[in-house]
């Protein structure tokens, strides 16, 4: 009777990394799956309610409900009229990429993927008013100034739209809301689930 090989001894007796079948067929699927994880990270952040908000301008709904329905996260920051504030983290997130995927001799695999960390997005998101600091991590961690803001045109006003009063015209504060960092994490979840795939 030929003794029945489990996987640990097969996988002593084989190193499937000389397997260019097996390396390529792995590779498909993990070039796939990756792809899926990708676009999934690029749609989070299109449709996420601060990203749809801050696009739609000066004359925005709040859809994030940091401002509790009342004006505009493009007004309540001071953007530029017709900037295109989202434009710096679009552009790191459509550079994520797949960078190897590595083999042991038993065919397990890691996924090696470049794709930016929160502080390299927050690097790139500055506030106006504020050198140093990051609209994108106010978003999460608090903005000041709500108590002063006033939704109004005016002409001396960046963005169009919204100015700061001399004194509180509102009670109420900017409610933080998870954002870029929670995106990150969630790719990196889905990176994680990709490592664990279990192919033999």
């Amino acid at each position: 009777m030929i003794p029945k090989l489990t996987k640990n001894k097969l996988s002593k007796l084989i190193d499937l990394r000389k397997s260019p079948e097996y390396i390529a067929g792995v590779k498909k699927i993990v070039y796939q799956e990756f792809e899926k994880a990708r676009l999934k990270l690029i749609a989070e952040f299109n449709r996420h309610p601060v990203t749809r908000e801050i696009e739609g301008g000066p004359n925005a709904s709040n859809l994030s409900d940091t401002l509790g329905g009342y004006g505009n996260l493009f007004s309540f920051i001071g953007f530029e009229v017709n900037s295109k504030p989202t434009n710096a983290i679009r552009s790191k997130l459509n550079d994520v990429r797949l960078a190897n995927v590595n083999f042991d001799r038993r065919g397990l695999f890691n996924v090696v993927a470049l794709y930016p960390q929160p502080e390299e997005i927050f690097r790139v998101t500055p506030l106006p008013w504020a050198e140093g600091r990051s609209w994108a991590e106010g978003i999460e961690k608090g903005l000041s100034g709500f108590g002063m803001y006033l939704n109004k045109s005016y002409d001396g006003s960046k963005s169009g739209k919204g100015l700061q009063s001399d004194s509180k015209v509102r009670s109420g504060k900017f409610r933080n809301t998870s954002y870029i960092s929670k995106l990150i994490r969630d790719f990196e979840r889905d990176l994680n689930l990709i490592n664990s795939t279990k192919l033999l």
